[in-house]
């Protein structure tokens, strides 16, 4: 690869040996470069096609006015959430948070914070990201010599959950949030019980609700080939209170989201239900 264009010290346009030109991401990249000297490679930390598109120019734009400061650190805290989380960072999903702590910086500067109210069910349903996002916000402080508000927990937590999907977006991460604690309340309400946050139980029942409500955005039913009706009708009458509650929620999804759940959904949906309420509903039998 070869120099062609320095945006600023950690982002260059360079040209690969097949004439492909790429926007380039690394620490000190750019710096003294020259039009036509070689790249050296073991710099990069990002790379992406650099296509004349409408997206590609948005993203020149964001990287080219953003402090070469910002980049730098957020080259190291997406290495620490991809080394904790066993993720990895799409290039714009890398953007995103850069352009994210851009403004977030901004704001705190001007003491601007913006009042978000789901950081506890955040917390909960997003445990390992949620702790990833604290570390993070503790490298930026101290790298940066700022204090980033508390809301920042929340917004850099939904940014390392979207970076497990490439298709991910805040605005549907937050509505994923807001859907698993209205499921959690149906559930909750149902048995007239607080579940136990600490389960093994509970986590893999947010995991199947996380997934699920992927699927049933992208239009991707679950269908497992082998269950039979049979099957189906034999877990209503083995977990009858745990498929009521099932229906409950089919019932809530179907409102909200105008989604139709198959019998193979309903199915996992009632025996995760049952695993997470077993022994409370012992509890109160």
């Amino acid at each position: 690869m070869e120099f062609l264009k320095k945006f600023n010290n950690n982002v260059a346009l360079v040209l690969d040996s097949t004439g492909i030109e790429w926007i380039v991401i690394g620490k000190g990249i750019g710096f003294g470069a020259i039009k036509g000297e070689p790249v050296d490679e073991e710099m990069i930390d990002r790379r992406f096609i650099a296509e004349p598109t409408h997206g590609q120019i948005d993203l020149l734009q964001t990287i080219a006015s953003m402090d070469p400061e910002i980049i730098d650190v957020v080259s190291d805290v997406t290495k620490e959430a991809e080394t904790y989380l066993e993720i990895t960072f799409s290039t714009r999903n890398y953007i995103t948070l850069a352009d994210h702590l851009n403004y977030a910086l901004k704001r705190t500067q001007e003491s601007a914070e913006y009042t978000e109210n789901l950081r506890w069910e955040v917390k909960k349903l997003y445990p390992k990201e949620y702790q990833a996002a604290l570390k993070a916000i503790e490298t930026i402080n101290k790298r940066l010599n700022i204090t980033l508000p508390k809301s920042e927990e929340t917004f850099i937590t939904y940014h390392f959950v979207n970076a497990q999907n490439d298709e991910g977006k805040l605005e549907n991460t937050v509505k994923m949030t807001k859907l698993i604690n209205r499921i959690l309340e149906v559930i909750k309400y149902h048995f007239q019980v607080e579940l136990d946050e600490d389960s093994l139980n509970y986590v893999r029942f947010l995991t199947h609700l996380r997934y699920f409500i992927i699927r049933q955005t992208h239009g991707e039913a679950m269908h497992h080939e082998g269950i039979d009706k049979t099957v189906i009708e034999a877990v209503k009458a083995t977990y009858q209170r745990a498929y009521e509650a099932a229906e409950k929620v089919s019932t809530l999804l179907n409102k909200q989201e105008g989604w139709e759940l198959s019998s193979d959904e309903m199915l996992y949906l009632t025996l995760h239900i049952f695993r997470v309420t077993n022994r409370i509903d012992k509890e109160n039998t």
